[in-house]
């Protein structure tokens, strides 16, 4: 609720990121994404916080000559605002949003991030992208509705109790409004109106509205609060996703290391790497596969020692069957405290897992 700290609140933060890294952090993450934010629809401290603010927090990095910047960007975190960030301290910095994700609605417009990236790193300045190698789909209910918390109708929805909610999804003037947001749609917003992505058993609410003879906004906020829906927004093309896992600017990397673990889960990536880019498509082959999961990623995050098999790096190993490799699908367990739920995934095809020289799975448990 407060945007600006403290003269004493900004020297503290930057001891505890000197602090940080004196102890081994491998550098600072921040957000400035309009999709997150807190219980009652408050905004989560980082987005809010002043350019001033950031740059403090990136400046320890500079002093040490170490450590990489991380960002979930939103809009408001451009390539050329993470690339004078990486000019004033030296070090490397790293986009993370859907902006560069491929999506049918703007299909141009991911690349044009990555190219601008490119630039930057043409003028000695290093702006990689995080690039997910799945498909960005959410499970979700009305009752929780993450995917379009990003849209100023959903404000009202924010704030309610979940009780609340099924009575404001039924009030014309939210609805009125909801479809203002999708005719006028702005930067960062994960859902841009095609009811064909979203989807109840299986099936795009699109043509079930059809079928139904309704629209398909009005059919979509008729449905029980807890009927289980997807969401398959990024991601989704190949042939729009593989031009962006080629680009050098990208690194192969998780989304939200489960932070939205009812929704969805992105465990596994790696593996869903070796079996949809490298067996199923042939987009990479096993070596260059192998590099955009390992070395490259060790290199650009200046990882000492790993990403390699040679002689004096870290032992990490993989063992697995290229003709098997890959990963389950999603399955919902219900183990969580107050019993919540959660997705996981399973590994398949994979024998062993080794860290510095110690077998942690045996490919069994």
């Amino acid at each position: 609720t407060r945007a600006a700290p403290t003269d004493a609140e900004l020297s503290r933060m930057q001891a505890l990121v000197r602090e940080a890294m004196d102890a081994g952090a491998i550098g600072f993450a921040s957000s400035f994404s309009p999709n997150h934010a807190g219980w009652g629809g408050k905004p989560m401290p980082s987005t809010i916080a002043t350019d001033i603010e950031l740059r403090s927090l990136v400046k320890p990095m500079g002093e040490k000559s170490k450590g990489i910047f991380v960002m979930a960007t939103g809009p408001r975190a451009t390539p050329e605002y993470m690339e004078a960030i990486a000019a004033e301290n030296g070090r490397p910095a790293f986009m993370v949003t859907v902006l560069t994700m491929y999506n049918d609605a703007e299909p141009r417009k991911a690349m044009e991030y990555y190219e601008r990236c490119a630039a930057a790193r043409g003028r000695g300045h290093e702006v990689y992208i995080h690039t997910s190698c799945q498909p960005l789909s959410f499970d979700f209910t009305l009752q929780e509705p993450y995917l379009l918390y990003s849209h100023d109708a959903f404000d009202r929805v924010k704030a309610a109790q979940p009780e609340q909610r099924s009575r404001i999804y039924a009030d014309p003037g939210f609805r009125s409004r909801f479809r203002e947001n999708l005719k006028h749609p702005k930067q960062g917003i994960l859902f841009y109106g095609d009811w064909s992505k979203i989807e109840k058993d299986g099936r795009a609410i699109s043509d079930l509205a059809r079928e139904a003879g309704r629209d398909p906004l009005d059919y979509f906020f008729d449905l029980s609060t807890g009927v289980q829906l997807i969401g398959k927004l990024f991601q989704n093309d190949d042939a729009g996703v593989a031009p962006l896992l080629r680009h050098e600017q990208g690194v192969v990397a998780l989304s939200d290391a489960g932070a939205h673990l009812i929704y969805f889960c992105d465990a596994g990536f790696g593996l869903h790497f070796l079996q949809h880019w490298v067996r199923e498509t042939g987009t990479f082959t096993l070596e260059e596969g192998v590099r955009k999961l390992t070395g490259d990623p060790a290199q650009k995050y200046r990882i000492p020692g790993r990403g390699r098999i040679e002689a004096g790096a870290a032992a990490d190993l993989l063992l697995f069957d290229p003709s098997k490799v890959g990963i389950s699908g999603l399955e919902r367990k219900k183990d969580l405290p107050g019993r919540g739920t959660r997705m996981v995934r399973n590994p398949v095809g994979v024998h062993g897992v080794w860290v510095n020289g110690v077998q942690v799975h045996d490919g069994k448990n």
